[in-house]
């Protein structure tokens, strides 16, 4: 008895075109499925992910500037590593933008800061 020998056409759920094996021609769709959800949208969807992540990666960068600049100042000389690792990020950031820190430092950072010591303080003794 003969086998089968015709091959399975697919029909790719994306663009319509007739295959057979893995991937569409046409579209590239494994399967024939179609494509994910995130993946639609094309360049402006791809932009605004990149930005968001720029912007979530400067407020990381920013909580670290912050908590390593105030633990360096609260250990004193003793904490020489965190120091040297704040001078070289100052290096780094424009002069425009250190003084702005500052400025907001001495505004709502200091007390800010000495509210939640003072909190901790309380809370654990």
């Amino acid at each position: 008895m003969p086998q089968n020998t015709r091959k399975v056409h697919i029909v790719c759920r994306r663009c319509k075109t007739h295959f057979t094996g893995i991937y569409c021609p046409y579209c590239g769709a494994e399967k024939g499925a179609p494509s994910a959800l995130g993946s639609r949208g094309g360049l402006l969807s791809g932009f605004l992910r990149f930005l968001l992540s720029l912007i979530a990666l400067a407020l990381i960068l920013i909580v670290a500037f912050v908590a390593l600049d105030y633990s360096a100042s609260a250990a004193g000389d003793r904490h020489g590593a965190a120091r040297a690792i704040l001078d070289s990020a100052r290096y780094a950031i424009p002069k425009g933008v250190l003084d702005l820190y500052a400025q907001a430092k001495s505004m709502f950072l200091d007390r800010w800061i000495a509210a939640v010591s003072e909190f901790f303080s309380i809370l654990l003794g």
